[in-house]
């Protein structure tokens, strides 16, 4: 069987003693080829997993006829169901593996209608995870994956919206709602040429005016629904905006800016620069820290930034 022929899944999606109901293929040596590595009714075990990491082994792959139960598998460990023995970084690696699938598919059909229904369904799942009393954002941060493409920033910056809104003190409710406004935060940038958001130069003065336009496009694409809240609205319309007044679309400052959108503005800021892109390259944790404190009480709410750099240093080694 060829490599091309399954469909590739993260190993730190897979539990140990849970079986994800699909027969696990592996790559053989560096080829095209992969053969059977365990049938669906045989859960991996604690040192099998061990073993492919020390192997340098971080994918596996499954037929394709199998995704639907692996979709399945993965949706009920993120809510906290299947294996009760599986790790927080397991539930993290699931969460993150159905919103990026969910959310890419969604995004390629540029229906508004879909990606609302996919961030309200995205959010509950994701709530459900962020809100625990055993979650760790660190769990989290370690299986996140850092590319430029759209439908990744989203989901980092809806994940760190709902950890942060939980820390601040927000109901289970207002995180999930928080959380789907994360992901449909960029929703306007689908309508941005990818020639323009993947440029690995300088932006040139109308390139970078068709960037700084796609709050505006987001909010209008939105604020006709009525399934979509004001809170929701204002982290797409104001995830630029500034205390200041140096911000964008409108430049409105202090309180003119809702909490949400002062919520969504700093973890945006974090995940843009600590995240690949074309045109450079990522900051450190310690570096996007410095850049969070500079613009504390100037352009950022100091309270927002203060809470999420806790959160920042309470995952980093001592």
């Amino acid at each position: 069987m060829f490599v091309n022929e399954l469909i590739a899944i993260s190993v730190s999606t897979i539990s140990p003693t849970a079986s994800i109901g699909a027969d696990l293929y592996c790559r053989i040596d560096n080829s095209d080829r992969a053969q059977l590595y365990r049938g669906a009714d045989y859960p991996m075990k604690p040192e099998d997993l061990n073993r492919l990491r020390s192997r340098g082994v971080h994918q596996l792959f499954i037929e394709r006829e199998s995704r639907a139960r692996y979709q399945d598998y993965l949706r009920e460990l993120a809510q906290g169901g299947g294996d009760e023995s599986a790790s927080g970084e397991h539930r993290a690696a699931a969460l993150n593996e159905v919103v990026l699938d969910v959310l890419e598919s969604s995004f390629k059909k540029k229906d508004t209608n879909d990606s609302i229904d996919a961030a309200s369904q995205l959010g509950a799942i994701a709530a459900n995870l962020v809100t625990r009393s055993d979650f760790a954002a660190g769990d989290l941060f370690r299986v996140l994956h850092h590319d430029y493409a759209t439908f990744t920033h989203s989901a980092n910056v809806a994940y760190y919206c709902g950890i942060l809104a939980t820390e601040l003190g927000y109901a289970k409710s207002d995180v999930e709602t928080i959380i789907a406004g994360g992901l449909l935060h960029d929703l306007g940038k689908l309508e941005i040429p990818d020639a323009i958001l993947c440029k690995p130069g300088r932006l040139d003065e109308d390139e970078f005016n068709a960037v700084k336009r796609h709050p505006k496009t987001g909010f209008l694409q939105l604020c006709h629904r009525e399934d979509i809240c004001e809170g929701q609205l204002m982290m797409v319309y104001q995830h630029h905006e500034r205390l200041d007044g140096n911000g964008y679309p409108v430049g409105i400052t202090g309180d003119e800016i809702h909490p949400w959108g002062k919520l969504c503005a700093v973890v945006d800021i974090y995940e843009a620069v600590t995240s690949q892109r074309p045109y450079r390259t990522p900051m450190t944790r310690q570096q996007a820290i410095d850049l969070l404190r500079r613009e504390s009480g100037k352009a950022l709410e100091m309270e927002v930034v203060e809470c999420w750099i806790s959160i920042i240093q309470a995952t980093m080694p001592t």
